[in-house]
């Protein structure tokens, strides 16, 4: 067992009250438990818990080592979630190319709310009513309507226009 789950486990022993307590929220055999404090006790070269037919409890070493193993497990757990957190967050930058009219009336409005809840992108968006050559344009996405012709590029159907859906002004 690694020094951190060593920790934990101590940690978990003293807020149950009990090895198998502890060893039944890892998940582990209770042989492991008393084997991971057996380590911790022989690293620090102090007793951590004093056991007796009553229970058991910390020792005055044990509640210091307590206190800085929950905080270590804790700051492991905020590192796990902030590792997440940058893997998943949009950054960089982006170029994309769209209608004038569509980005007008789809993209636009939205702009600010998207780049709200990904602050580390940066967007650039050209305007253009032609089909540019993406690549050579340095485009890193396009949105575009009408027909897909053959291509080697990766597209995706977003959205489908609904014809006859509203009534024309001629009706």
């Amino acid at each position: 067992m690694n020094r951190l789950a060593a920790m934990e486990a101590f940690v978990r022993v003293i807020d149950t009250g009990s090895f198998s307590g502890a060893a039944r929220q890892l998940r582990i055999g209770q042989p492991a438990i008393s084997k991971a404090i057996a380590q911790l006790e022989a690293r620090a070269g102090v007793q951590l818990l004093v056991r007796s037919t009553h229970g058991l409890s910390a020792t005055e070493a044990g509640q210091r080592f307590y206190d800085h193993a929950r905080r270590a497990i804790e700051e492991a757990d905020e590192a796990d979630a902030a590792a997440r957190g940058a893997g998943a967050a949009l950054s960089g930058k982006v170029r994309i190319s769209a209608a004038v009219t569509f980005a007008r009336l789809h993209v636009i409005p939205r702009l600010a709310r998207f780049l709200d809840a990904h602050p580390a992108l940066d967007i650039d968006i050209v305007l253009d009513d032609r089909n540019v050559d993406l690549i050579e344009a340095g485009i890193d996405l396009a949105l575009r309507m009408g027909v897909l012709s053959d291509s080697s590029l990766t597209a995706r159907r977003i959205a489908e226009r609904l014809r006859n859906l509203l009534p024309t002004l001629a009706d």
